[in-house]
């Protein structure tokens, strides 16, 4: 026995990316998935946007591009559809170059469900460079801010879906979808400027930051990763939202699936290295 444990210290990785791959396509096809349990940052985040006023523009600041859209995107799904569900006009706006595209994308294809149309239900300003200049603007006067879409090219104020909307007080909720600390700015700049509560949803490894914000209240949700994403999905289908779970629920198997390879691996090695140790000590 004590021999073949030494050998789990020397596992082919080959074996282990075998195994690896086994699991995620298993994961993938099972049709229910392991389920999700809803966090508090999420629901918090989900009552924030239930509960924004159908009268006023929500801003969805997207900072992602392809390389963290396997986290990002489904957020950014995820956020659109509660906006769209209850019928509320959104902004979307970009300080990376190709999240304005991306999230133009995601926003494209789920408008026809909804009965959505660019420029009357939503309108994409495209990218921004500067962050801090923006935003200090974007307080005072929107329009003046970006003064035409990135879409149509036509001046802001000229669209159905801009009525009304003139500076921050005019908004009613904001979501960041970002891999960045761009959070930073928006709560220094923009966050005691409004009564609009501000949400972020970042990628997994950089979400453990956001928890100070979230507990003086400056951050009112939060949406941790592709976990958070899975559930928000989750509320949306219980509120009748959406009629059933989509990708992003079950991408979540795989992932917990994989996470408990890695704690069996962990513990293989670690028997094998005290039964090595054992077998010097009696040699």
């Amino acid at each position: 026995m004590g021999e073949y444990l030494v050998r789990m210290q020397s596992i082919d990785r080959r074996i282990l990316y075998a195994v690896l791959l086994v699991i995620v396509v298993a994961g993938l096809l099972l049709p229910k998935g392991l389920g999700v349990n809803v966090g508090p940052q999420a629901r918090m985040l989900y009552n924030a946007v239930q509960s924004a006023p159908t009268d006023k523009i929500a801003i969805v600041s997207v900072n992602w591009s392809a390389s963290s859209q396997g986290e990002n995107r489904p957020q950014t799904r995820v956020i659109l559809t509660h906006l769209m569900s209850r019928h509320i006009r959104f902004l979307i706006m970009g300080f990376d170059p190709q999240s304005p595209t991306l999230a133009q994308e995601v926003a494209e294809e789920l408008a026809p469900q909804f009965g959505y149309k660019y420029g009357v239900n939503w309108v994409n300003v495209g990218y921004r460079p500067q962050v801090e200049t923006t935003l200090k603007s974007l307080v005072q006067d929107i329009p003046a801010t970006f003064k035409e879409d990135a879409i149509e090219r036509k001046p802001l104020s000229s669209f159905p879906a801009m009525a009304g909307v003139k500076n921050i007080r005019d908004v009613g909720v904001i979501v960041e979808v970002s891999p960045s600390g761009t959070y930073k700015a928006w709560v220094q700049l923009v966050v005691g400027t409004t009564s609009a509560p501000y949400c972020f949803c970042p990628t997994s490894v950089m979400a453990p930051e956001v928890f100070t914000y979230l507990d003086s209240g400056q951050i009112k949700g939060m949406l941790f990763g592709i976990k958070g994403a899975a559930e928000y999905e989750e509320l949306l289908v219980e509120n009748g939202v959406l009629k059933e779970r989509g990708f992003t629920t079950r991408a979540m198997t795989p992932v917990s699936l994989t996470l408990i390879l890695l704690f069996v691996l962990i513990g293989l090695g670690n028997l094998g290295m005290f039964a090595a140790r054992r077998a010097g000590r009696r040699s």
